[in-house]
Order: structure tokens, then sequence, then C-alpha cells
């Protein structure tokens, strides 16, 4: 007789299966005590395929439970990884006020390092929950100028106070933290800035970069960052860029110390400027100076939103005072300071060869285009991008920007095959005379992309906030997921409807980008920042 046996499958992973596996395989790298490059870059790679494949309740239980069962020796590593399963800005205040109670303890090249690290997860929209709109007026700016004063009090920088010379502002420096090449947009918006000054308005100018983002790995923060240096650019030299010419002092040590702080700081008191033009955020150098009252300061922000800065005079990126969404007990020192500008656009040459798409002639093709795809395109706008491409069997869709993991995640979409990745364009207006719309993903930045768009006559689809938001202007913005999908759709389907955005595209683009007159305001606010300072030191003695 034969005896049926039944065939047992075998069980499915439960949720909370792959949460304790997930806190095991975490655990590993939690309790190590030596840590090198590699190891960093494990260990973020497995936080960050967590991160992807377990959902939000699982990721709060995964990070509960290491929370309870993790060592905690170390404050930086431990939060820096629960922020990155959460976005729960929790964390972030627990290593933030770990590292100020720690006083003169604690490194300043470790608080500079852990500074940036966080600044860069909340550029790019890590955190979640309602804690954001405090977190960086209260707890990050007075984190940032209590690591300026500890910088400026324990390495003897405090700069002297220079004598204010008569007369109209004849000698500016303009101070940034990174300058690299003339593919990278900030590195082209410093350069026309300080071109302008000198060329059109007659001023003798020099750029001095700091190279102020992390050039090493301070301490087990996950993720790490450590910023591309342009290692050729080094010293004092003329450089020349779109038929200009601008002095350039370049500091291009990795290591943030205080010899490297100490030769920036006296290379900008030998050159003796009237006026310092804090170009983007976080700027240490400058504020080194700001906070001593030792020279005028205006900060000139280059992206939209909350600057950290302590110069006296801190510029809009856009002319609406962005401070109004600031909690009330924290707006104050930000409202003070604030002066509406328009950060303005330069357009960048075009030589109009064709750029090859691996699509056919007459393809309508949406672009999406950035530095920083990998991270800002994620699961949900690949399904966003999918759904446009279903309403539209025609079109094809454009990636412009270096990428290393985009590609890959491409292949299982439904309209994977009608997505393609061109990697760094050198002409981006060449790619735009091709292009019908411009999607701007959920990001905090996409400036620069929307503006030349924009001038090219490219109709962009973004939401209500961030840079591409701002400088597209409401017309552009949508309020939500269906909206982007119907307004992306319409471009790219309604020729009439096309014809109109394509014309108001160009308008706007007149309206944000007369970047000579956003030149004259600057060196007007300059001129009160001098006034400003003037007062002060009258008030003082």
């Amino acid at each position: 007789m034969a005896v049926s046996r039944k065939v047992q499958k075998m069980p499915e992973t439960v949720q909370s299966d792959r949460v304790t596996a997930a806190a095991a395989a975490m655990m590993v790298y939690l309790t190590d005590r030596q840590f090198d490059a590699e190891k960093i870059n494990r260990f973020t790679a497995l936080c960050e395929e967590i991160r992807r494949d377990l959902d939000l309740d699982s990721r709060l239980a995964l990070a509960e439970r290491l929370e309870r069962e993790a060592p905690s020796n170390d404050n930086v590593r431990l939060r820096s990884v629960l922020f990155l399963l959460t976005g729960d800005l929790y964390h972030y205040e627990r290593i933030l006020h770990y590292l100020i109670l720690g006083g003169d303890s604690a490194d300043p090249a470790a608080l500079h390092y852990t500074h940036w690290c966080m600044s860069r997860q909340l550029f790019l929209g890590a955190a979640g929950g309602d804690k954001l709109a405090s977190f960086v007026p209260c707890d990050q700016f007075r984190f940032y100028t209590a690591m300026v004063r500890q910088i400026a009090r324990r390495w003897g920088l405090t700069p002297p106070r220079a004598t204010l010379r008569d007369g109209p502002i004849r000698r500016v420096a303009v101070v940034t933290n990174q300058f690299t090449n003339q593919g990278h947009q900030p590195t082209r918006d410093c350069f026309d800035f300080a071109a302008r000054m000198q060329d059109e308005f007659g001023l003798d100018v020099a750029i001095i970069n700091v190279n102020g983002l992390p050039g090493r790995v301070e301490s087990v923060f996950i993720p790490p960052m450590v910023a591309e240096v342009a290692a050729d650019l080094e010293g004092v030299y003329a450089l020349r860029m779109f038929g200009r010419q601008v002095k350039v002092a370049s500091f291009t040590q990795p290591a943030f110390s205080q010899d490297k702080l100490r030769v920036i700081v006296e290379a900008i008191d030998g050159y003796d400027p009237d006026l310092i033009v804090s170009f983007g955020g976080s700027n240490i150098v400058a504020d080194l100076f700001a906070d001593s009252g030792a020279r005028p300061v205006v900060a000139l922000p280059t992206s939209s939103g909350i600057t950290l800065s302590l110069a006296p005079i801190v510029l809009g990126f856009e002319e609406r005072d962005h401070t109004l969404s600031i909690p009330a007990l924290y707006r104050g020192p930000f409202a003070r300071r604030f002066r509406p500008f328009t950060f303005g656009y330069t357009l960048p040459p075009s030589d109009g060869v064709r750029v090859n798409t691996g699509f056919a002639d007459g393809t309508p093709l949406f672009a999406v285009v950035g530095t920083r795809l990998d991270q800002e395109v994620t699961g949900e706008v690949l399904g966003l991008l999918d759904n446009i491409l279903d309403r539209c069997p025609d079109a094809g869709l454009v990636f412009a920007g270096e990428v290393r993991d985009l590609p890959a995640r491409l292949a299982p979409l439904r309209n994977g095959q009608r997505m393609r990745c061109l990697g760094h364009v050198p002409d981006i207006r060449a790619l735009y005379g091709l292009c019908r719309v411009f999607l701007n993903p959920p990001r905090q930045g996409g400036g620069g992309g929307a503006a030349f768009a924009l001038a090219e006559g490219v109709p962009v689809v973004t939401y209500g906030w961030g840079d591409g938001a701002v400088v597209s202007g409401p017309e552009f913005c949508v309020s939500g997921r269906d909206a982007f999908v119907e307004r992306a759709v319409t471009l790219a389907t309604d020729a009439a409807a096309h014809a109109a955005a394509g014309a108001a595209a160009k308008a706007r683009f007149i309206e944000i980008g007369d970047r000579n007159r956003c030149v004259e305001r600057l060196i007007a606010y300059g001129e009160e920042a001098r006034t400003l300072l003037r007062a002060e030191r009258a008030g003082a003695n």
C-alpha cells in the first residue's frame, strides 16, 4: 500500500524575520571597533539596501531594536544609522547635543565633518516628520554658530578688525567652499559673479577657493561624505573660463585643520578686501570674519530655503521672504538679516552640435537632469515616470548627469526600454533643443537645469518646492502626483498647450535670468553691509 506524503511548502519569509536578519547584519558593524574606508562603504551599502527593501513600519521596528541592543559608545555612528533608517531628526538632535556638550573635547574637524554629512542628507530630502521646520533654524544653526566660534577660539583664528576705507567698494573677495571645473554649475556661477563684478563694474576681484567641504572621513558617520577636490587648482593664478579671466587663490589640502584655515585667513587679510562675498551656506572662513566684525560680509546663497551663515546680510535665493515659514521662536536672527534677491543665471555656451540620445529624430523627449540622479530618482520617481510614458507611447525619456546605479534600476520598469541614461552632457542647451518637457523630480536642487530649460523654451513640470520650483515660478508648479502626470502628458501630446508653455518658459527666464542686474544689487547690499559695520563699531566705542 502506497503511503501518500503531503508535500510541505517552505514557509514564506515574514516581515519580522526580515527585521531580525537586518538587525543581525547591522549589529556586526555597530559593534565593530576597527573601520577603514572600505568597511564604511560596505556598511553604508547595507544600510541603503535595508532602507530600500523594508517598509517604514519595519524600519521603525528595526531602529527601536538597534537602539535597545546596540552599544552606545559611538553616538555618531549609531544615531546616523538610525536616522538613515527612519528619517527621524531626533537622532540628529542627539548627535548635535552630544557634540556641543562635549565642549573643547570635541575635535573641530569632527564637528565640521558631522555638520556637512548632516547637511547633505537634509539637502537630499532624507528627513521626515514635523521636526524639519525647526531643526535647521534651531538645532543646526546653533550648532553651526557654536562650531564657528569654537574654531575661532581654540585655533586662534579671530581675524583682526580691518580699517574700513572711505569711498565705494573697490576690492572684493568671493569666498567659496567648492570650486572645481566649468562643468560644475556652482563653479560657473561663482566665476560668473566674480567676472561680472570685475569686468562690468570695474572692481578688483579675487575668488578664494577654500575647498571647505570634507576632503576626508573624520568619523564613522553613515553615509560618509567626501567632496570632489580639483587638485590641479592649487595656489594663486589667473583662471580663464568662457572668455573671461579672474584671479583665484585655491587651497586643496584635504584636511580641515588649524594650519589650513590660518593660511586662508591670512591670505584674505593680505588681499585686504572692502567686502567679502560668502558664496554659499556654511561658509566657515567667511563667517570667521563676519562673526568677529573684522570685515563687511554678505552671504550669497546658491540654493533656496534657509542658509546657515553668520553674515549680517543674507540674501534670498528669490524675492519672496522665505523666513516667514520659520517658526516664530527661531525666526528673528534670520528675518533681521534677510534681503530679497534673485540669484540669476548666465547661459552656458552651446555649439549646437546634436546630442546623440539613442532615439529616432522627432521622438518627443522628456528630460530629467541633475548631478545626484542616483539619489534623487527614487523608486517613487521611477514609478511616476513609468506612468507618464504609459500614456505617451511614442515618447522617450533621457537622464542627463553622471549615474552609477540608475541604469540597472530602469531594467524592470514597464517602459525601461524607453528611458536612456546619457551620462554627463557637456552641451546641455543642445540637448534641450531636442527635448519637449523638463521633468523636475522632488528635490531641493535642480535650479540650474530648470533655468536653462526655460531659456530654450522647454516647459518645466515640478512640484512646488525646491530650487526648480523657485526658478520656474508658480505657472510651472503642480500640486501633487496626479497633476504632475497630467501636466507632463498634456505638454507632450497637445501642440497648442506646449507652444503656450514654451513661450511662457522663455518669458520666465528673461524675468529671472538677468545676472548683471543681480550683480548690481549684490554690490549695493555690500555697501549696506559696510554701513552696518561702521555703525556697529561706532556704537561699541
